[in-house]
């Protein structure tokens, strides 16, 4: 290539995040690394070093996504409107090889669209749950959950779920929507929710702000990066 191409000599040679070259069945590593000048018209400068040592191009999928769904059908057993077969089905989104998100569907048309939300809403999620080390880091991270101080003690993997538990006050408070019928006594101490939820705040010791997330196009992973926002001031629980 002409001067201005290519991987040139760049400050900083150390891999800002990993790939796979193949499939996920198959893996070979890639380091990705920025270079110091773009091997594409379209300013690209993300170049990957494989195993042996050779930099090369990549315009590749930084996690590869797969989409899995099952249709069956089930018997629903009531007695008092009777048996009935009806349709369900199971669908699972998977990165690098790993599930990562689970889902009940009846229709398989609205199940690959829904599947098409999730992905989008996971490529840059505050928890970059699609990315295996930051998945692992999650456990002991300080949340909200609604207005309630909470803490991260595991991660239901396959479900796209974390069980959380109340920190620094005793429980979690009993919902709104409870009816009667309601078990709160299950729910005081522990609770199980996706990580998708719109009730978690994921930056409880961190400033006001929105985070980049890790995804399919991220440069480089870290749950550190956010945006600015005006206000610096915690939710108050």
């Amino acid at each position: 290539m002409g001067d201005g191409w290519g991987y040139g000599n760049p400050e900083n040679k150390k891999p800002f995040a990993t790939a796979i070259m193949g499939d996920a069945e198959n893996p070979r590593p890639l380091e990705l690394l920025h270079g110091e000048h773009p091997h594409s018209r379209s300013d690209n400068s993300f170049y990957a070093r494989d195993q042996w040592g050779s930099i090369h191009a990549f315009d590749g999928h930084r996690i590869l996504i797969d989409v899995v769904i099952r249709s069956n059908n089930y018997m629903k057993e009531s007695e008092l409107s009777g048996d009935q077969i009806r349709k369900g089905g199971n669908g699972q989104i998977i990165a690098d090889g790993v599930v990562v998100f689970a889902f009940f569907f009846r229709d398989p048309l609205r199940a690959l669209l829904h599947a098409h939300q999730l992905i989008g809403q996971l490529s840059g999620h505050e928890s970059g749950w699609l990315v295996k080390s930051e998945r692992e880091k999650l456990v002991g991270r300080k949340i909200w959950y609604e207005r309630t101080p909470a803490v991260i003690t595991s991660l239901i993997e396959d479900q796209g779920c974390i069980i959380i538990k109340p920190d620094g006050v005793a429980s979690f408070p009993r919902p709104v929507w409870a009816d009667d019928d309601y078990c709160h006594d299950e729910y005081r101490d522990s609770v199980k929710i996706e990580v998708t939820s719109p009730g978690i705040w994921w930056w409880r010791n961190e400033p006001r702000g929105l985070s980049a997330g890790v995804g399919l196009d991220s440069p480089a992973p870290s749950t550190s990066s956010r945006g600015e926002s005006p206000s610096t001031q915690e939710p108050k629980p």
